[in-house]
């Protein structure tokens, strides 16, 4: 039987605290952003506007919990050169899976029409295909980038991946459509974007989170975690079966996104090099 030392604990209860403290200051600035600045570009610019405050809020707790009081490195919260590469690689591989997603929903009813509205489209997408990059960029610094690396440290991988895909899931309860099957299904997106972080940093995760948005919602006019956004030019109708595509919730609350996710997970985990030692993390040593 594995004995558990005073050490242990001590160090994961300290992991733990300072990421809920990131959370508590990423969130908590969120909030009073949005409550005390005026609203500004309408409704079409509502999700670059949440971006934009999102991601000032939790870059804003990385830099103070991760950097100035964690002297964590850029490098080890997940920045590390190539930028680009890595991260169009993760749009490629998000898009993709979403495109997979779709198909395997229009094969069990699915129904994909194009509407030709091309004169209106860019003035819709351009915000929103903004507002995806801010938003994917946020939840990677909320839930990948310092806290996943600080709870690796404390807990190991896996349990990291698990500590913080669980409130990542729960923070979708409050969406539209949303079932105890989406939420599953957004487990399982977190910890496919934590192995993405172990794969290729920050960039590939970014990459990976706004691919598959993106795909589902610029591509398809698919909902995006319950959220429907009426593009232009496509129209995305689910089948009779919410089980199988996810209704109106879009994907991510069907089988179907089980099935690209756990394909999309599987193909990172069989790459040369999934976890480097340049991406994994490094062991930590406590004194006896």
């Amino acid at each position: 039987m594995a004995r558990v030392s005073f050490a242990d604990v001590k160090r994961v209860a300290i992991a733990l605290g300072w990421v809920i403290l990131f959370w508590v200051i990423g969130f908590g600035v969120t909030i009073g952003i949005a409550e005390f600045v005026p609203g500004w570009g309408g409704r079409e610019w509502e999700v670059a506007r949440n971006g934009v405050y999102e991601v000032i809020a939790f870059g804003a707790a990385t830099l103070l919990i991760g950097r100035l009081l964690n002297k964590r490195s850029w490098s080890d919260m997940g920045w590390r050169r190539p930028v680009l590469v890595p991260g169009l690689r993760g749009v490629a591989l998000g898009a993709f899976m979403a495109a997979f997603a779709i198909g395997l929903a229009l094969v069990f009813g699915a129904r994909l029409a194009f509407t030709g509205d091309w004169n209106v489209w860019a003035g819709v997408a351009l915000p929103l295909m903004l507002g995806l990059v801010l938003s994917a960029l946020a939840e990677e610094l909320g839930f990948r980038g310092y806290p996943l690396r600080r709870l690796t440290d404390g807990l190991g991988v896996f349990s990291a991946m698990i500590v913080v895909g669980v409130p990542f899931a729960l923070l979708h309860l409050g969406n539209p459509s949303v079932s105890v099957f989406s939420l599953a299904n957004i487990f399982l997106a977190a910890l496919w974007l934590s192995i993405a972080f172990f794969a290729g940093g920050m960039p590939l995760a970014w990459g990976a989170h706004f691919g598959w948005n993106a795909g589902l919602a610029l591509l398809f006019d698919a909902p995006v975690s319950g959220y429907m956004f009426h593009l232009p030019l496509v129209e995305y109708t689910p089948g009779l079966h919410r089980w199988l595509d996810g209704g109106a919730f879009g994907p991510e609350g069907g089988i179907v996104a089980t099935i690209a996710l756990s394909a999309g997970t599987l193909f990172l985990l069989t790459r040369k090099g999934a976890f480097t030692p340049a991406a994994a993390p490094a062991p930590v040593q406590v004194a006896a």
